[in-house]
């Protein structure tokens, strides 16, 4: 009974099942030892991991050979990111049972999170020789080659894992997701991925109209980033904007379902903005989907598309009679389920509405708005006045920073001796990461020597360091968000390279709204000379960057990419509208 209830994911009266098994008396050791690894396994589920190693720990004290009580210890370990324990724990089970490939998955697993790559590979090659297709092996194969920045590798890897399982969802994603950091960009590999996303989720029929003229209209949020994140920062002083307006006017009721464990000030900046905040990261697909049609939404909003956390099988069980994707991501969905998505007149032209499965529906200004930084820094003057040279910055992650951008930076280094490159990103932290990309830097011709590593900072010193930084370079594809706007709050201005997609056109959109043309690129040539003709600096440079930096604050404060009240009627107002469309 215990176990029919975890399958169906009532996971609290399959626990109380489990304890009330554990304390009938004379139980026989093979049902302590079930009843516990359930209990472990609960625990492990619902992020309890200190319980769950406890557990798995009574039963090995009862059962010291018990592998799959091992295995998972071992796992649970390596989630608490004590990996030395885990490693211990899994070598053991392997050493003990040799072909239980959890185990030799765990291990693998393990050696990745330790930066054991070429032992990782082993540990999955391994499982696979005892269950040939072993789907997880094969995913995770290809997630650390995802992670080592290999996307050719990783999309390779991610076929191999479609070709057992062709309606495996993360599989899927992922493949998706990696082709956006691919370049040059391969669209017609593209749109076959959406054509085979679309071949999985066929349409459902149409929901019963309701009145369009319906007050207020249920508008749920589906994010795993309600918190201090990208996503984050664009919404919170939107959604405060609707709560002052929509919101207390009876036209909007907001509900919320968060797909993540995680709260944090911003999260509880934005929570009044909701009537009902559902955390649902712990819910299956179909308890999800069930809520939300409990709580009759009208229109169901995703701000995941498919990066982490997302939960597009439940958009495509069709929960609401509308549903639109905006904010988190940058490109078609795919699903037929998925009534519209928000753009604008910049980043998706109408050239390219056959891209998107949705309806392209179009804010006035910019489908983005930030929240104003919450940091006491003025714009500082451009770090050249004093340096007497230009200090190109770039604050991306690594996996943007592909061959066709580091051999860009190559040249406008080799043509400007005396500029230098400071690139700060979260991967720098580790020392590995850095070794190795000062060896990718080298084999691009880029003396590392005029390049500074840096490791993440803290929020308030992550503003402050665009003080040491001249001229934001924009990475290709996959352009910056986050970064260009936060860098515009704080003076600097980024040069982009605007590409087909509206992905690509990220940065231009942005700059568009602020009037800043002259630093959008549209070739690999124009964005390097460009580049360069900053690079090599020189009096008229250094008055540009002056008059610059004591400008684009105001501008940027004026401008739609931060006016969240001018943009939450806009974004209120599509809302309505495709409400309206959909229910004539």
């Amino acid at each position: 009974e215990a176990v029919r209830m975890y399958n169906q994911a009532d996971w609290p009266q399959a626990e109380a099942q489990a304890d009330a098994l554990l304390a009938q008396p004379g139980l026989t050791l093979t049902f302590q030892v079930a009843a516990l690894n359930l209990k472990a396994t609960l625990a492990a589920r619902t992020h309890r991991l200190e319980q769950a190693v406890q557990l798995y720990r009574d039963i090995l004290n009862r059962q010291p050979g018990h592998a799959d009580a091992l295995s998972n210890q071992g796992l649970a370990l390596q989630k608490l990111k004590r990996y030395e324990e885990a490693l211990a724990c899994l070598v053991q089970a392997v050493r003990l049972n040799p072909g239980h490939a959890h185990s030799q998955l765990n291990l693998g697993l393990t050696y990745q999170s330790l930066g054991r790559l070429d032992e990782a590979r082993a540990a999955y090659q391994r499982t696979l020789a005892i269950e040939p297709g072993h789907l997880q092996a094969l995913f995770n194969i290809a997630k650390m080659l995802q992670d080592e920045f290999d996307f050719e590798g990783a999309s390779r890897a991610y076929q191999a894992v479609l070709d057992v399982d062709p309606r495996h969802a993360d599989a899927l994603a992922n493949l998706i997701f990696v082709q956006h950091y691919r370049y040059p960009p391969d669209e017609a590999a593209q749109q076959d991925l959406i054509r085979r996303v679309g071949a999985l989720n066929p349409p459902r029929p149409a929901w019963p109209r309701r009145p369009q003229d319906k007050k207020p209209l249920r508008v749920g949020l589906v994010s795993a980033d309600l918190r201090q994140h990208p996503v984050g920062f664009f919404l919170r002083d939107v959604l405060l904007a609707l709560a002052s307006t929509a919101v207390v006017s009876g036209e909007l009721t907001l509900l919320a379902y968060a797909n993540h464990a995680q709260e944090d000030p911003l999260t509880q900046d934005i929570r009044p903005a909701f009537s009902a905040w559902h955390a649902v990261d712990l819910w299956n697909d179909a308890r999800l989907e069930a809520q939300i049609r409990s709580d009759a939404i009208d229109i169901l909003v995703d701000l995941s598309g498919r990066t982490a956390g997302n939960r597009l099988p439940v958009f495509a069980a069709k929960p609401a009679p509308v549903q639109v994707s905006w904010l988190g991501y940058f490109a078609t969905t795919g699903l037929p389920q998925m009534d519209a998505i928000l753009a604008d007149p910049v980043c998706v032209p109408e050239s390219e509405e056959a891209l998107y499965v949705e309806q392209v529906v179009r804010l006035p200004h910019t489908r983005l708005c930030m929240s104003t930084p919450v940091v006491t820094q003025a714009p500082a003057p451009p770090p050249a006045l004093k340096n007497g040279f230009i200090t190109f910055g770039c604050f991306q992650t690594l996996p943007k920073i592909n061959p066709g951008v580091l051999a860009a930076w190559a040249q406008i280094l080799t043509t400007c001796p005396q500029a230098r490159l400071r690139l700060q990103a979260p991967q720098f932290s580790d020392e590995g990461q850095r070794s190795r990309f000062a060896d990718r830097l080298r084999a691009a011709s880029v003396d590392v020597t005029r390049v500074d590593l840096l490791g993440p900072v803290p929020r308030e010193a992550y503003f402050g360091a665009y003080a040491e930084v001249d001229i934001l370079l924009d990475t290709f594809p996959y352009p910056g968000g986050t970064t260009t706007a936060e860098a515009l709050w704080m003076g600097v201005p980024t040069l982009t390279l605007a590409l087909p997609g509206m992905l690509g056109r990220q940065g231009q959109s942005m700059l568009h709204n602020l009037g800043l043309h002259d630093w959008v690129t549209h070739s690999e040539a124009d964005y390097i000379a460009q580049a360069v003709a900053w690079g090599q600096g020189g009096q008229a440079v250094l008055e540009q960057l002056q008059t610059q930096r004591s400008q684009v604050r105001s501008q940027v404060a004026g401008s739609p990419l931060f006016d969240a009240p001018r943009f939450a009627q806009d974004w209120w107002a599509a809302l309505q509208g495709l409400w309206r469309q959909k229910m004539a």
